[in-house]
């Protein structure tokens, strides 16, 4: 009997010896928000999530004091960051465009062309480009530019942009500002307007079948070892809520709909009905080791030049 009490309270000893080694490591994340915002759904009381709705904030963060352990930005940013000395690794790519040309439905014969007015944001930078790589410069006597994609949407909602005066025929916007603007009963264009082209359709057909990068994870160097599993379990949660977009309201409808938009930057139902609307928010997630050609494709757009092993994870 004695023996028997002392190998129990041996076995007893090993189980809770392993029950401490089993830790799990905290990842300090900071992301934009909006469309790569959602591929973390399920992270809405995770204080370790942040997002931020100004790019310039988020690059900011890589460097070698970061507190954050990974950073979402979009792949360009962060690929010239870890050129100018960033200790940070391309770890993923979680989405991969989420940009349409819509009508605001003045165009009479209903074909974007050099007499149409054409309304582009961030001029020199990603739509700005995209538009020329696949349109080259017919329409560039008939472009205007605004500065954000609020400013777009804008001008889609109303037909005309205020700070020209100009009646306009087609906007270069994103999701999910697009479903919001479209679905606003309010807007003089609303029952009119409606998606004219799927940049991203346009962009695989002018580059032989290859796809756009737009936002991607970057992981800080001493980092890399903490955070395997972290982003195997994102993989999963992306690839669930893409064939069940249901998810988003079962996950997020129950907290308070402010909240949700502070942090996320748009409402659970909108994410579900864009996503549910084949995807158009462009989520997904493919290595960076699996998917060079592509970005090295899209970042040739802006003047880089192919990456190197190194700087991926």
């Amino acid at each position: 009997m004695k023996n028997r009490l002392i190998a129990l309270l041996g076995i007893s000893l090993l189980a809770t010896g392993c029950v401490k080694k089993q830790t799990v490591e905290t990842v300090k994340v900071i992301c934009p928000t909006g469309a790569p915002a959602v591929a973390f759904y399920s992270h809405f009381e995770d204080e370790n999530f942040e997002t931020n709705g100004t790019p310039s904030n988020i690059v900011s963060f890589m460097n070698e004091t970061s507190p954050y352990d990974a950073v979402v930005i979009d792949t360009v940013s962060g690929i010239k960051a870890i050129n100018n000395g960033a200790p940070f690794k391309l770890l993923s790519t979680i989405t991969f465009g989420n940009f349409f040309i819509a009508s605001t439905g003045h165009d009479e014969d209903g074909v974007m062309d050099a007499s149409d007015k054409i309304v582009l944001f961030g001029k020199n930078q990603t739509p700005d480009l995209l538009f020329h790589y696949i349109y080259g410069t017919d329409y560039d006597a008939s472009i205007e530019y605004v500065t954000a994609v609020s400013d777009a949407a804008g001008c889609l909602a109303s037909g005309k942009n205020v700070a020209t005066g100009s009646d306009v025929d087609y906007v270069f916007v994103a999701q999910p500002v697009l479903f919001a603007t479209l679905n606003n009963k309010n807007a003089p264009t609303y029952g009119k307007s409606g998606v004219y082209a799927n940049i991203q359709d346009e962009y695989k057909t002018k580059s032989n079948n290859k796809g756009l990068v737009q936002a991607s994870i970057f992981v800080k160097n001493s980092s890399l070892s903490k955070t395997g599993s972290y982003f195997a379990s994102l993989e999963a949660d992306i690839d669930k809520v893409i064939a069940t977009p249901n998810l988003i309201t079962d996950t997020l409808g129950g907290f308070d709909e402010d909240a949700v938009k502070a942090k996320y930057g748009i409402a659970p139902t909108a994410m579900k009905a864009v996503l549910a609307n084949g995807n158009s928010l462009g989520l997904g997630y493919k290595k960076a080791s699996a998917n060079k050609d592509d970005i090295n494709n899209f970042i040739s757009l802006f003047g880089l030049g192919e990456v190197s092993d190194e700087i991926i994870a």
